[in-house]
């Protein structure tokens, strides 16, 4: 008994590229398949593959419908994923991505708390810039990825785009590094040691590019690539800690080297300085069931970060009104040769 007519079928005769390789596929003479795509036609009214040429060309109209039909074909098969894991035939699986300051805040622990909940969960995670995110996300390489939106926000038909939290950023450097004992901090002074960081988004490279002679601005996008451009966070730090280099990151990113005493903030603050991340995935698909538990728990885990970075950030604010002229002095005192020489002129670059 032959089959009724199925707007799939449309779907395989446009990748195939012709109806004799398409019939081939679906098991069917190429008359039997014409035949169909003639039922599904007249079904919808319209024209919608023209079959005179071997090379099968959509109208208008039939773009829309086999733009409709892959939209409903790809909610049919998450569907059916979803209700598997559910059923437990299938153990839930991840492969997303995400970028430095996501990876070092909330990440690991919303990972931690999915994996105790259910064994079986599998997640594949791939660190790298915004930039390569999106491009992976739109390529269908990746089913989401938790990044700074700046690039994913270029592609609005595309993707869609939740956003889950800021981070005011800062300076850092070494605990021993010029800039700490430097009043009268300004960024242009700041940047004349080197910028250690991930690929920095446009609205913070308009400002930092001002004070950097030499940036290297992406013309299209405006964002800046800096001297050392890293995506692993543990890389940058280790960087900063052993050179004259800058880093830049929220206070929670590096509070155990600052309690250690490894690291130290420069005392510079603007407006600008803030970091925006959020969830992005293809405007088409439709989260799997696992991936929407990850992001609630994402979510919550970063609840309580914002209220930790609150104080941190509230201890930072006390500390520069009250103790900060009496450390700096302090450490004058303990170094009177450094104080003779002056501070350390950067390295050449």
């Amino acid at each position: 008994m032959a089959k009724s007519p199925n707007i799939f079928d449309l779907l395989s005769i446009v990748q195939s590229g012709d109806i004799g390789r398409a019939a081939r596929t679906l098991g069917l003479t190429p008359d039997a398949l014409r035949k169909r795509l003639e039922s599904v036609e007249s079904v919808l009214g319209i024209n919608i593959v023209g079959t005179a040429a071997k090379a099968l060309k959509p109208g208008e109209a039939g773009r829309l419908v086999i733009d409709h039909a892959s939209r409903i074909f790809s909610q049919a098969r998450d569907l059916t994923r979803d209700l598997e894991e559910l059923a437990g035939l299938q153990a839930p699986e991840i492969l997303f991505g995400t970028d430095i300051f996501a990876a070092e805040l909330p990440l690991g622990v919303a990972l931690g708390r999915m994996v105790s909940v259910n064994t079986r969960l599998r997640v594949e995670v791939v660190l790298a810039n915004f930039e390569d995110l999106t491009a992976q996300v739109l390529a269908n390489k990746l089913e989401f990825a938790i990044a700074d939106t700046a690039s994913a926000e270029r592609h609005p038909a595309r993707l869609a785009i939740e956003p889950i939290a800021e981070h005011r950023v800062f300076f850092f450097v070494r605990h021993d590094h010029p800039l700490t004992v430097a009043e009268n901090i300004t960024l242009d002074g700041i940047l004349e040691f080197p910028l250690v960081s991930p690929r920095v988004p446009q609205r913070m490279a308009v400002h930092l590019s001002k004070s950097m002679p030499n940036a290297r601005v992406d013309r299209e996008t405006g964002d800046l690539s800096p001297n050392l451009m890293l995506d692993s966070f543990s890389v940058a730090k280790a960087a900063v800690i052993a050179g004259d280099g800058i880093g830049i990151a929220p206070l929670t990113a590096i509070e155990s080297e600052l309690r250690q005493g490894k690291l130290a903030v420069v005392a510079f603050d603007a407006p600008w300085m803030h970091t925006s991340y959020g969830l992005f995935y293809p405007r088409k698909t439709s989260l799997s069931r696992a991936a929407q538990l990850f992001v609630t728990q994402l979510r919550q885990v970063e609840t309580a970060l914002q209220e930790r970075e609150l104080r941190a950030v509230a201890r930072r604010q006390v500390k520069r009104r009250g103790g900060g002229a009496s450390k700096t002095g302090a450490r004058r005192r303990k170094t009177p040769a450094a104080r003779a020489r002056g501070p350390r002129s950067p390295r050449k670059r």
